[in-house]
């Protein structure tokens, strides 16, 4: 029988949200993630979409936390005899692995109804806290069966997946579609990309992107006679002043200046 210890329902924290467990979380955890967030368990790494259901060993070293944005979860500490346990794996439930099951109010639903009844003192709480919890799982065993394959990506896929867009960036610097559509090509979105970018590579991804076109537009002011809207225009610029304000802010001259400075021989680095 399981025997819920604590449980809290639509818990929210701010970006910065990290909670790490390298000893295990202490009891068994039951999570419900309803906003991206990021999971690592026993040095295995996921990036993790919001419907995502993980129920943990309490001696599974894990982190979680936000993922480029506010983090909630539904969570329940809790106990379970070795036949339960061997219940769950039947239903199809996986321990220390993302469940990963889509739309997720229904399953909030039910935790809001047993998070009542496990602080009220009414008569037949225990009871109630019990059936609705062999709802959940049955719920959840079934949102198994309509989603067999998980679809929390394991990091170590997504950062080949983040070198690869890095070395587009710097490769294709004049012919990039928007940040948003470089999310969506990972499917993560905007703030998210930025957080796993960030946390990949120590800076941006709209200042790799800079740094690219000013690399290229550094190689195109010395290999031709451009005029600096052409160059800019192949940089992947709309607006020619814009590249220029950017062109100084990063190597403190203007295009122009650049290109006549490195005529006289006195040496611009192109990076």
């Amino acid at each position: 029988m399981i025997s819920i210890g604590s449980i809290g329902y639509n818990h929210s924290h701010g970006d910065n949200f990290i909670l790490d467990c390298p000893g295990g979380p202490g009891a068994w955890l039951f999570l419900l993630m309803k906003t991206p967030a990021f999971m690592e368990i026993d040095g295995v790494n996921y990036d993790v979409k919001p419907g995502t259901v993980f129920v943990l060993d309490p001696r599974i070293p894990c982190r979680y936390g936000a993922a480029g944005g506010e983090y909630t979860d539904d969570w329940c500490y809790f106990n379970i005899s070795d036949d339960d346990l061997n219940d769950l794996k039947n239903m199809g439930i996986e321990i220390n692995s993302p469940i990963y099951l889509g739309a997720f109010d229904e399953l909030s639903s039910i935790i809001y109804e047993i998070t009542v009844e496990y602080y009220s003192s009414d008569l037949y709480h225990d009871e109630i806290v019990g059936a609705y919890t062999d709802i959940l799982l049955k719920r959840i065993s079934r949102g198994v069966l309509k989603h067999p394959r998980h679809e929390a990506s394991p990091a170590s896929d997504r950062r080949t997946n983040l070198a690869s867009l890095r070395s587009r960036i710097y490769r294709e610097p004049g012919t990039l579609p928007a940040v948003a559509a470089l999310a969506e090509e990972l499917g993560v979105s905007v703030s998210g990309l930025e957080h796993i970018y960030k946390k990949a590579f120590g800076t941006s991804v709209i200042n790799d992107i800079i740094n690219s076109r000013i690399i290229y537009a550094k190689k195109l002011l010395l290999s031709s006679k451009m005029l600096v809207s052409e160059v800019a225009e192949k940089c992947g610029y709309n607006c020619c002043y814009s590249f220029m304000r950017q062109f100084k802010l990063k190597t403190g001259l203007t295009p122009t200046e650049f290109r006549r400075l490195a005529a006289t021989g006195a040496g611009c680095p192109l990076q």
